[in-house]
């Protein structure tokens, strides 16, 4: 009996041991699985090994920025909390960075550990195509901003991503370039176009913003427009430097004067005498825009509707004249404010180097134009923000405002009065 309980024992044994031994072989053949698709994940898309939170961040952010949409990221002796740093890695790329912000939608991602390391599957969803985010130009300054705007509406572009390293700009900001653009160069686009700018993320020093413009026109119509625009100043300008009136005759006057100037002779300098000056230039194109076009404040804004449709309001005709006078190398602005409480654009030209108000939307040329008149002459019916324009001192003088007699015209005149009465007391005599 003891011995068959022996052998029974033994076999159990026995089989014990077999079994054993067959739990090691599958724990041997899982390790040989592993390192095998260790293997094919570093020869994959697999990048590792990650050890730190901002490796982790800057792996994420090259993802996006190779507009990836997904990848395996492996970590090997991580310092800190994986479970939790991916999570947050992965918000703070998608709404922290400007990329991020512009072009994902969500980044999610699957995490696993592999015996000794963690690996996670990175799944990336874009908002942007890889040609929209191809188009970012780096622009970094507000300054080169401003330049670049120029060139937006100088080629009548509708569309532009631009990537930004300044705090100070603002969606009011980039209006602000665009008006001023426009507003200083009236033949860069003939119309000012609404735009709708965004930022992302809203705030930040690294930002990309999105701007897109809306002429109300076709890009044939801008073009056909810009075309006629700088036509009709090129046409004036050239009618006034030969002398001719709005209605395209030379007055007698001017007659008189070109012959006259063909009998003289050179100056003691040997040089021929200066041409007409800036103030009778102004004066003409003054005439020609105001013949040419009626002020209409319900009509359109723009230098276009002024000098080739014929009728405009106030801002037209004042950015009207400043395109005529750009044209001659006149220095002009634009000078928003008010008239009899109402909206109102007139301009400011130099002459000489001084400032003057210049007003062809008030008009009449028969001398009581606003015209080369400084600040004095306009307070009470106009207004405007002082701060933003240059001053304006004194007038011209062009319709013959009394000049001031100088000491030596007194001088002649009180000896001429003393002559006569002593000639006529030895009349009397």
């Amino acid at each position: 009996m003891r011995k068959a309980l022996a052998l029974l024992l033994a076999a159990a044994l026995a089989l014990s041991a077999a079994g054993c031994s067959t739990f090691f072989d599958k724990e041997y053949y899982a390790s040989e699985e592993y390192q095998a698709q260790e293997q094919e994940a570093e020869e994959g898309d697999a990048i590792g090994s990650i050890s730190s939170y901002a490796a982790l961040k800057r792996a994420i952010a090259t993802l996006v920025e190779e507009h990836v949409e997904s990848a395996q990221l492996q970590f090997l002796n991580y310092e800190g909390t994986i479970s939790t740093d991916i999570s947050t890695a992965c918000w703070e790329v998608k709404s922290s960075t400007a990329l991020g912000a512009f072009a994902v939608d969500y980044i999610s991602y699957d995490l696993s550990r592999i015996v000794s390391y963690y690996q996670a599957e990175i799944y990336i969803t874009y908002k942007r195509s890889e040609s929209q985010m191809a188009a970012l130009e780096d622009i970094g300054t507000a300054g080169a901003l401003a330049e670049r705007l120029g060139q937006v509406l100088r080629g009548s572009e509708t569309y532009l991503v631009l990537e930004l390293s300044s705090t100070s700009v603002t969606a009011e900001t980039v209006l602000d370039y665009l008006e001023t653009v426009y507003y200083t160069d009236p033949l860069a686009c003939p119309v000012l176009p609404e735009a709708e700018v965004d930022f992302y993320p809203e705030s930040g020093v690294d930002r990309i913003a999105e701007i897109t413009l809306d002429y109300g026109l076709d890009s044939q119509e801008l073009s056909d427009r810009r075309e006629a625009l700088t036509q009709a100043v090129e046409e004036i300008t050239a009618a006034v430097l030969r002398g001719e009136t709005a209605t395209g005759e030379i007055t007698e006057e001017e007659t008189e004067a070109e012959t006259g100037a063909e009998e003289e002779t050179e100056t003691a300098s040997g040089e021929p005498e200066a041409e007409p000056g800036e103030a009778d230039a102004l004066y003409a194109l003054c005439l020609y825009l105001t013949e040419g076009c009626v002020c209409d404040e319900t009509a359109g804004s723009t230098a276009w509707d002024a000098l080739v449709n014929g009728t405009a309001d106030s801002q037209g005709m004042a950015m009207a004249l400043e395109a005529l006078c750009q044209a001659l190398d006149m220095e002009c602005l634009v000078l928003a404010g008010r008239m009899d409480t109402q909206e109102h654009y007139w301009n400011i030209v130099f002459i000489d180097g001084q400032s003057y108000h210049v007003d062809a939307a008030n008009w009449d040329c028969l001398g009581e134009s606003v015209f080369l008149v400084g600040d004095e002459a306009l307070w009470g019916a106009y207004w405007w923000d002082t701060s933003e324009y240059p001053v304006c001192p004194e007038g011209y003088g062009y319709f013959g405002a009394e000049e001031p007699e100088t000491e030596t015209e007194t001088e002649t005149e009180s000896e001429a009065e003393t002559q006569g009465e002593t000639e006529s007391e030895a009349g009397t005599d």
